[in-house]
């Protein structure tokens, strides 16, 4: 009978020690009381986010599609820590969402005013349904390599026309090769435009924004002389749309041998030679690789 009686006041006593050591275990791995947490933000809202997602037109027509949960720790800066895949779909898709969330700036969480570091769960679907090919914001792009006279390093700039009608900033995004130095970026007036440099599993990419219909910018590639001697190798990849685009490659009196024949050849008054290719439009971020050999 005396059993009894103290059994409930036996049972409540366990529940609050439970209670306590869960919430000890609480505070020992680092989760606190969510009361009063303004979460992180993507700069620009999460469309901004979803706007460097794509959906590659191969995994669309092999029939994958669902949703990927990535988890990101934030950091008190608003920067990408670490991410980690929560609930995977595909490896491709996998990784695009990880990729386009480790080169999106965030508004760190703030608790009572104050930065605080925290992990969130991002989910991202993929369906044929609600996917949407992107219109190109170019109405003319095209890209120039200039060798140097010993052919080793190669100049490049990018230029592009930009469609009226378009709401202001426009920001681009270009992996830059692994051995790309020295990026650039100008206005149409000539404007040195500021600039960063995002990092992602795909490599380095060069992030700006601009305001007006021209935009011209580049970087300095070096062949890498110890693999590839005197060679032009760039997985050239942008977050637009590009429309049917140039290929150029100005040269002087070495020979040049190419993986792909050139669809012109020009002879400038500077007296060097210019080769030609044409590029059929392109889905953002699809890689176009471009294989180019120089020989003396």
């Amino acid at each position: 009978m005396r059993a009894q009686k103290y059994r409930f006041p036996i049972v409540v006593i366990k529940s609050i020690c439970l209670l306590l050591l869960l919430q000890q275990c609480a505070w020992i791995f680092g989760e606190k009381d969510p009361v009063d947490l303004v979460k992180p933000q993507p700069v620009g809202g999460y469309e901004t986010l979803s706007a460097r997602i794509h959906y590659p037109r191969s995994i669309r027509e092999a029939g994958i599609e669902g949703t990927v949960i990535i988890n990101a720790l934030i950091s008190v800066e608003g920067q990408v820590k670490q991410t980690r895949v929560i609930e995977p779909l595909y490896p491709e898709l996998d990784q695009i969402v990880t990729n386009a969330i480790k080169r999106t700036p965030f508004e760190p969480a703030t608790r009572q005013g104050k930065p605080e570091e925290v992990w969130i769960s991002i989910p991202f679907i993929f369906a044929f349904n609600d996917w949407a090919s992107k219109n190109t914001p170019f109405s003319s792009f095209s890209m120039t390599i200039h060798p140097d006279p010993a052919y080793k390093n190669f100049d490049v700039e990018i230029e592009g026309q930009i469609r009226d009608g378009l709401e202001w900033p426009l920001r681009f995004e270009c992996l830059l090769p692994l051995n790309a130095s020295n990026p650039w970026v100008k206005a149409g007036d000539d404007t040195t435009l500021p600039s960063g440099i995002v990092k992602d599993d795909k490599g380095e990419w060069l992030v700006f924004q601009i305001s007006s219909s021209n935009l011209a910018f580049g970087f300095t590639y070096k062949s890498m002389d110890e693999v590839y001697d005197q060679k032009f190798l760039y997985e050239f990849t942008m977050n637009h749309a590009l429309p049917d685009w140039a290929l150029r490659v100005v040269y002087g009196s070495q020979t040049v041998n190419f993986t792909q024949a050139p669809d012109r050849m020009v002879t400038l008054n500077s007296g060097e030679t210019q080769f030609e290719y044409d590029f059929k439009t392109q889905d953002p971020y699809e890689s176009r690789y471009l294989d180019i050999e120089l020989q003396k």
